[in-house]
């Protein structure tokens, strides 16, 4: 059984936050005579977007990714439509490629950033942390400091939950990019800049619900935290979250899911509990490996809390003012806006020569941020 149909099976086949007749009309118009540049396109949520918006009429769209293999199955996917719009793939890494010529030789009007690194574990190194920052929210918003990107119609960048009251750095990293945002869309008012918060993208690259599924059909153990509970959306639904993203309703705004749609947050061991069954196993769980038979899959579950991982997350804090998404019950909006007072802390955090130095500087800024080595904590980076 391929993740595909896994997918659908565990959380059904369904987009709730599929665009309606208008919602597309707008797209369709809007997209008309664009050159559209989408960074990050061979990844989990860039892969199933640009498979999405390549079914709309544009004038040319650029496929950038640094995942070489990752650019030849999407290549080979986008060729199998038959859809003839000018097409360019472009395989290099963001932090070292010089992004104002791409947009000024391809003539982007449209700028779509699904680059990032998003594990908690990217934390425990300090060149990974520092590439974290780089790829996050540095390289991108250097290139918009220097030039005049007058000619961009459209900025759109991903984010995630994660930022709403962050306990990671990679949290705090996108809620430094939320930020900047915020100061792009003031020097530049007329250009639509936006972004938006979702909720876990089940059985994406790197992700637990991923893991759980590779290592049973291996009959491999795995990890799982108890205590952690999350919501869930399928690609196709983070695929239609950043395309309502692109609304002209969107503009100056953070896009979540209305957390009603969700209803409520899973355990991780109800959620992997259900991929096993599904993939015709039972499941064991356990503190410590034991012998288990042919058709039974051993889960090694832990009570205590994993490096920066929170025991639930939330779509927005407390003080972040919500409203309706004129039409659409199904997503809120938050205005962008000024998230911290320190205007030095990106240029801070690139010079920074330690870990220690980051955790510093994110947990003055960050009230909520809390300190990885004030908490009882334990890693499965070896299992999960």
């Amino acid at each position: 059984m391929n993740i595909e149909t896994l997918e659908q099976k565990v959380f059904g086949s369904k987009s709730r936050f599929a665009l309606n007749s208008s919602q597309k009309k707008e797209l369709i118009k809007d997209l008309k005579n664009s050159n559209i540049l989408i960074i990050g396109a061979a990844g989990s949520i860039g892969k199933i977007f640009s498979k999405k918006i390549i079914d709309y009429k544009f004038k040319s769209i650029v496929f950038f990714d640094k995942d070489e293999n990752g650019l030849t199955d999407l290549s080979r996917d986008i060729s199998l439509r038959k859809n003839k719009i000018k097409r360019e793939f472009i395989c290099s890494d963001l932090n070292v490629s010089n992004l104002k010529k791409i947009i000024q030789n391809y003539k982007i009007t449209h700028l779509l950033n699904f680059a990032a690194l998003k594990h908690v574990r990217s934390e425990e190194n300090f060149e990974t942390l520092n590439y974290l920052f780089k790829t996050n929210l540095a390289s991108v918003f250097e290139d918009f400091r220097k030039y005049n990107v007058s000619h961009l119609k459209k900025i759109f960048f991903i984010s995630t939950d994660k930022t709403a009251y962050p306990s990671s750095v990679m949290g705090c990293s996108k809620k430094i990019m939320e930020n900047e945002l915020y100061k792009l869309k003031l020097r530049f008012k007329n250009k639509s800049i936006t972004t938006v918060r979702f909720a876990n993208v089940a059985f994406s690259n790197g992700s637990i619900l991923k893991n759980i599924y590779e290592r049973t059909l291996n009959s491999e153990v795995f990890g799982i935290p108890l205590k952690i509970k999350r919501f869930f959306v399928t690609h196709k639904e983070a695929a239609d979250l950043c395309l309502i993203s692109l609304l002209k309703e969107a503009d100056g705004n953070i896009i979540i899911p209305n957390p009603d749609i969700f209803q409520k947050q899973f355990f991780i061991k109800d959620i992997a509990s259900k991929i096993v069954k599904v993939l015709g196993k039972k499941i064991i769980f356990s503190k410590k490996i034991i012998n288990t038979k042919n058709n039974q899959q051993l889960a090694l579950c832990s009570h205590l809390q994993i490096t920066g991982q929170k025991n639930q997350e939330h779509f927005s804090e407390q003080n972040e003012k919500k409203t309706k998404f004129n039409g659409d019950n199904r997503v809120l909006k938050i205005r962008l806006y000024k998230n911290h007072n320190n205007s030095r802390l990106l240029k801070k955090l690139t010079e920074v020569k330690n870990i220690d130095e980051i955790k510093y500087l994110l947990s003055y800024t960050f009230k909520k941020y809390i300190a990885q080595n004030k908490k009882k904590i334990i890693n499965l980076k070896d299992i999960i």
